[in-house]
């Protein structure tokens, strides 16, 4: 892990002109009970609204996913629906890739939620820093009140259950560190190094990021902005993600 350079505060950019185009890609399959939440989030960012596309991509979900999404697309221009046939993330994302006219791509997770500088703060950091890819902790939420699924979501934020997975357990400077979740990426990334690996059902963006990483490019985890993710709610559920 590269944790050589200690990087001060973004800035974001000033000037509406200067605000570049971001594409959010959201994944999804059964989840109706996260996504309105999730968009709701997203459409509550700060970000300017006319310089921003949410791209939901569905696997084809049979519960009420897809409607969800098509009641919150016919009220916010921004939001679009997509199929994804092969039911996979990977395949999801790169059919958002596909799709995306934005100069800046943003992968997130229908099963988190996201504060009101999330794509600010993020996009201002990678125009600043120089990196490839940005992003923030993710803080384990529980997904109920039992407590079997608080013991869950304290074992995915402590160093005992993730180890040294600075991403999770927070970190105090930007560093640059192997993966960052839900990454905030320059386009260009992407024309260079390709697409996400659809044979790989986990851990794609992992993978993408060490690819990344091999042809020169860098990724930096940074503080102060947070997506909080809901653990799943049961063992069972945990064995199964």
């Amino acid at each position: 892990m590269r944790n050589d350079a200690v990087l001060s505060q973004a800035v974001p950019p000033s000037g509406h002109e200067s605000v570049p185009t971001v594409s959010v890609i959201i994944p999804c399959r059964e989840e109706q009970a996260h996504i309105g939440a999730c968009l709701r989030s997203v459409l509550a960012n700060d970000y300017p609204q006319d310089r921003i596309e949410i791209l939901v991509v569905d696997g084809m979900s049979r519960d009420g996913t897809p409607a969800i999404v098509a009641e919150v697309a016919q009220e916010h221009a921004t939001v679009k629906l997509l199929e994804n046939p092969q039911r996979t993330v990977p395949a999801a994302l790169n059919r958002g890739l596909r799709e995306a006219r934005g100069e800046i791509i943003m992968r997130m997770d229908a099963h988190a939620l996201y504060p009101r500088d999330y794509i600010s703060g993020l996009v201002a950091w990678l125009l600043s820093s120089g990196a490839d890819n940005v992003g923030g902790v993710c803080v384990t939420v529980p997904a109920n009140r039992t407590a079997t699924a608080r013991a869950i979501a304290l074992a995915l934020s402590h160093p005992f259950g993730v180890g040294d997975a600075q991403h999770r357990v927070g970190v105090q400077e930007a560093r640059w560190v192997d993966t960052v979740p839900f990454g905030c990426y320059r386009r260009s990334s992407f024309d260079r190094v390709g697409g996400f690996d659809e044979e790989l059902v986990r851990n794609q963006d992992v993978e993408f990021n060490h690819r990344l990483i091999r042809r020169g490019g860098r990724v930096l985890l940074v503080p102060g902005i947070k997506s909080y993710y809901y653990a799943r709610g049961s063992l069972r559920q945990l064995a199964r993600m």
